[in-house]
């Protein structure tokens, strides 16, 4: 069973291989994909397209369309534009030789005088991605896949990514030719863009007879064309005279012996006063044969009123454009636009508040600089149509990358890792646009602010704070306050007598002279270290007597024991044999008398301890460790063994 698995994936894996590889080839030999820019270094969204025709003849492109497609799309993905026409009688023709160029319309808002034939909505990957030139039956004409990921790319091999600065050109044979192996990794090159790119070479050509094959500028022999663009045989003409063909003699006109047509004199007017011999300039001949004013002089035949969908100028009626500023005619507004005060179309972008900017970071200003933009509305929006503009007199444009959004009343912080800006730490400001230039938020300039300070919005003013909240509420400044400085103005006054101590700021005592202090009292004296008053120890007449036994220490005048023969020797115990009485103490004490003299100074020895019991404890606890080590290690102990005993063998 295991095997008809892989079995059945082999076969599922071939047949996509040859879907992949059958679609991965273009089938025009002449009309090519020439240049592909993704982006630029001022804007992701500066993408263009070029078309070239490798021919000497020019060749119709009327209603083909440019595509783009992801990188694991193998479809034509979404459209990007169409080289259309007004009505099926224009046919448009790409010249031999000659290139359409097509441009975004962020291109075009951020370069004006780059122009162009036709414009898209950027959208075009900056890794991976396919564009495809369908023809007008749907059929693929030629495409190009770049990035590693590309699968539909021509000949199975995409090409490579362009740096910043780079586009995707097809390589040149020679002057008239682009290279086209139908393998997009062998055809397309990196290069520098060109220094200009030329536009407007298509020409619309009109068939006059679209009931005829093939394109009939001019009128056959023998033709006439109808008010449908259908060209039929001219039927015998009445008439000469008269423009057209005239099968039947014209009401109220008359044919005169040489093949001429002339009015009847007759009132063709009857509703206007005097007679109207031809419906008068600006007016058209109603129902009832009465001449009415005709409100749309361009259009065929009487309109009463202004047509719906269309606005009457000068007694014209051109089709309503909604959008005067906006190229085409736009008959209704567009989606996502609204009219401003001088009646333009412009973006109907809701309102954002930058909150917080972070300029001068203490360390790495790369990923660490941030503009913080805050959403006060209730629903998500996409930023794809807001642009920052970062400085004063010069301000850079910066996009914000695709699909990013901020949700309803949430503050999001934008790093300079992320949108490639640059916020100096001298004086700049920020400000918020929509892509058509309108202005949505700025922040006043902020002026050298110091290192890790914030310049944020706090209770609607926009000032300095040491608390950086990025993504969150902005925070005012917390003061820094250094414990070792204490004014002297938060200190309390030192008591009378005090003074405050400049190391510590505590209070101490003033010391003053000897000539400032109080007289001891009588029986005292002043201590020479500390100033203070104490008693004259050699006033004996103040002194308890000393008790029976006892006399006074002339250098405490403490009372002691009298040591001398107060006791008789008859009441002291005999010292032992060796020893002698010590008459200051009276206590027995070794004879010394008969040691020697030495002739050096005695040195102070002590006897060696007893180690025995500290030596076997070790010994135990090596013999223990030792047999616990040949046990762990007994094989590779025998092994080893074995190595040595077949070493001697080898050796004999």
């Amino acid at each position: 069973m295991h095997k008809l698995y892989v079995f059945a994936i082999i076969i599922f894996s071939v047949i996509i291989s040859l879907v992949i590889g059958q679609s991965s080839s273009a089938i025009s030999p002449n009309i090519v994909i020439s240049q592909v820019q993704l982006g630029n270094a001022a804007s992701a969204s500066n993408e263009f397209i070029q078309i070239y025709n490798n021919s000497d003849a020019a060749v119709e492109i009327t209603n083909w369309c440019l595509y783009y497609a992801s990188a694991s799309s193998i479809q034509n993905g979404s459209k990007l534009t169409c080289f259309t026409v007004e009505n099926d009688s224009l046919h448009i023709y790409l010249p031999g030789h000659g290139s359409l160029f097509a441009i975004s319309n962020q291109y075009a808002i951020s370069a004006p005088s780059l122009g162009s034939d036709y414009r898209f909505s950027a959208t075009l990957s900056g890794t991976a991605g396919h564009v495809r030139l369908i023809d007008n039956l749907g059929t693929e004409v030629d495409k190009v896949g770049w990035g590693a990921t590309a699968v539909s790319a021509e000949g199975n091999s995409s090409s490579a990514v362009p740096s910043s600065g780079k586009i995707l050109s097809r390589k040149i044979i020679n002057t008239n030719q682009r290279q086209d192996t139908d393998v997009n990794s062998a055809d397309f090159e990196i290069v520098s863009p060109d220094a200009n790119y030329a536009f407007g070479l298509i020409y619309e050509v009109q068939d006059l007879c679209v009931n005829i094959a093939d394109i009939q500028t001019s009128i056959p022999d023998k033709y006439q064309a109808d008010v449908v663009g259908n060209c039929n045989l001219i039927p015998i003409d009445i008439c000469l005279n008269l423009d057209d063909i005239q099968t039947v003699v014209p009401v109220g006109y008359m044919v005169n012996d040489v093949g001429n047509c002339t009015q009847i004199p007759v009132d063709v007017c009857l509703n206007l006063d005097s007679a109207q011999l031809v419906v008068p300039d600006g007016y058209g001949l109603d129902e009832n044969s009465n001449c009415q004013p005709d409100v749309c002089q361009n259009i065929d035949g009487l309109q009463l009123v202004v047509p719906e969908n269309m606005d009457a100028s000068s007694g014209d009626c051109l089709l309503h454009d909604e959008c005067l500023n906006l190229p085409d005619i736009q008959a209704n507004m567009p989606g996502g636009y609204k009219h401003d005060a001088d009646n333009n179309c412009m973006l109907d972008l809701l309102p954002l508040k930058i909150t917080e900017l972070l300029p001068n970071v203490a360390g790495i200003d790369n990923g660490n600089e941030f503009i913080e933009i805050y959403n006060p509305n209730d629903s998500d929006i996409d930023l794809l149509n807001y642009v920052i503009y970062v400085g004063i007199s010069n301000p850079k444009i910066y996009s914000f990358p695709i699909g990013l959004h901020i949700g309803p009343h949430q503050y999001s912080a934008f790093y300079n890792d992320d949108i490639k800006f640059t916020l100096v730490n001298t004086t700049s400001q920020v400000r918020l646009s929509s892509i058509d230039g309108v202005l949505i938020d700025e922040t006043p300039a902020y002026d050298s602010p110091g290192d890790d300070m914030a310049w944020a919005v706090i209770d609607g003013n926009w000032q300095y704070t040491n608390q950086p909240t990025p993504n969150d509420t902005n925070l005012p400044s917390l003061a820094k306050v250094d414990p070792e400085i204490v004014t002297e103005t938060n200190l309390q006054p030192c008591p009378v007598g005090q003074y405050r101590n400049p190391d510590t700021n505590r209070c101490r005592l003033i010391v003053s002279t000897v000539s400032t202090l109080a007289p001891c009292a009588d029986g005292q004296y002043r201590s020479e270290t500390t100033n203070r008053c104490r008693s004259i120890a050699s006033d004996v007449v103040a002194l308890v007597p000393c008790a029976e036994g006892q006399e006074r220490n002339p250098d405490t005048n403490r009372c002691r024991s009298i040591a001398t023969a107060v006791l008789a020797a008859s009441d002291l115990t005999a010292c032992k044999v060796g020893q002698e009485r010590n008459p200051d103490t009276n206590r027995c004490r070794n004879i010394v008398s008969t040691i020697p003299d030495a002739n050096y100074a005695p040195v102070q020895t002590s006897e060696p301890t007893n180690n025995y019991v500290i030596w076997w404890s070790l010994a135990g606890v090596g013999l223990v460790a030792t047999a616990y080590g040949l046990w762990e290690w007994r094989h590779e102990i025998v092994g080893l063994f074995h190595k040595i005993t077949r070493f001697r063998h080898f050796v004999k």
